[in-house]
């Protein structure tokens, strides 16, 4: 009897902790990776003038970081009076903003001291997410009409924020909204930022390249300087990008080719493949990377001989341009040439004629 008495208290008491126990509130976007993950500390000073933090690197398994997060401890006032607030902020390890967490009962409040509902919550999150916000350019003294603070909380909306700015934060929490944005965009984020860029490889670039985030890759795209050498990985997703036909990230790509990078016969030989395959601006932006290139490869130029008369007009043109900028004189590629005359388009004929001209070669017509 006596067990069963203890075992019954037992239970009970898990039972009413249990329902005592308050859910954690979660708001999260995806994540550029998804893979299991580990946790090692990376202690960083943020630039705060009340409060240095410390932000945690969260690793995948083969050691890719899969994000950062940072418990930030701060003080949320109304009417002269504050209370603790701990609350822990997600970026990628892109710098983008994946969400936040709070813990134990945590919660925010607006000014008038009522919590958040999860529509501000959520009001919250979709602000937080969105980095081209004027709110990132304002004080928090710029959100405040001095004439109206002694009759409003600090933390109001109601006739002492800016009205320019209301429709950027969350109503009656306009220092909340205003702290936790300049956290999530500010200098931290140029950290998280500078920390990834200094573990970029060949694999974690490729990782962030796979994500369905145009942002992200972005953000890859941008840094794809810092590769020293474009393995067969690197090359593959990069020539993925360009068949997407996207002009935008295709220009970006391309306008950030090293010299040295394009040194590669690989990579010579696998933007050239694409023409015929992605359409006319991309195409030019082709031709003209190649153009920069320090040397032009002996196998571009072969590979270019098969496939002379199934080019267009345009495209034949913008070929012989290439291979003159780089002065190539190929016996091969002359015979190939003068084999196209005469051409069925006369401007084409021309252009042909004056290229073998130059060569000091002539079709034997």
């Amino acid at each position: 009897m006596i067990h069963w008495v203890k075992g019954f208290l037992i239970g009970l008491s898990l039972v009413l902790f249990f329902l005592g126990k308050e859910e954690d509130i979660r708001y999260f976007q995806p994540a550029t990776i998804t893979i299991a993950d580990s946790s090692s500390l990376v202690t960083v000073p943020i630039n705060d003038s009340l409060y240095r933090q410390e932000m945690l690197q969260k690793d995948g398994t083969v050691g890719v970081p899969l994000n950062y997060f940072m418990d930030l401890h701060t003080g949320v006032c109304f009417d002269n009076k504050c209370r603790p607030l701990k609350i822990r902020v997600y970026w990628n390890i892109t710098g983008r903003y994946l969400g936040f967490e709070l813990y134990d009962g945590e919660f925010l409040s607006k000014y008038d001291h009522d919590p958040f509902s999860a529509i501000e919550y959520e009001k919250l999150h979709q602000l937080l997410a969105d980095p081209f916000l004027p709110l990132g350019d304002y004080a928090f003294e710029d959100l405040i009409n001095h004439t109206d603070t002694a009759s409003h909380s600090v933390d109001g909306v109601s006739g002492a924020t800016a009205k320019d700015v209301l429709e950027y934060v969350v109503p009656g929490a306009a220092y909340t909204t205003h702290k936790l944005y300049h956290v999530v965009h500010g200098p931290v984020q140029q950290q998280v930022i500078g920390l990834t860029e200094s573990s970029l490889d060949p694999h974690l670039f490729t990782k962030i390249l796979q994500s369905t985030d145009q942002t992200d890759r972005t953000w890859a795209l941008e840094r794809l300087a810092l590769l020293p050498e474009l393995n067969d990985l690197v090359l593959d997703g990069l020539i993925k990008i360009l068949l997407e036909d996207e002009y935008f990230q295709s220009y970006l790509l391309l306008n950030t080719l090293t010299s040295s990078q394009l040194e590669s016969e690989k990579l010579q030989t696998s933007l050239f493949q694409l023409i015929g395959k992605v359409d006319a601006g991309i195409e030019n932006l082709i031709f003209n990377k190649l153009a920069e290139a320090p040397h032009l490869r002996p196998a571009v130029v072969e590979q270019s001989l098969p496939n002379l008369k199934q080019m267009n007009g345009p495209q034949l043109v913008k070929l012989l341009k290439l291979y003159s900028e780089h002065g190539i004189n190929s016996a091969n590629l002359n015979e190939a040439l003068g084999g196209m005359i005469p051409h069925e388009n006369s401007f084409v004929e021309r252009q042909v004629l004056q290229f073998l001209e130059k060569q000091g070669s002539s079709p034997d017509h």
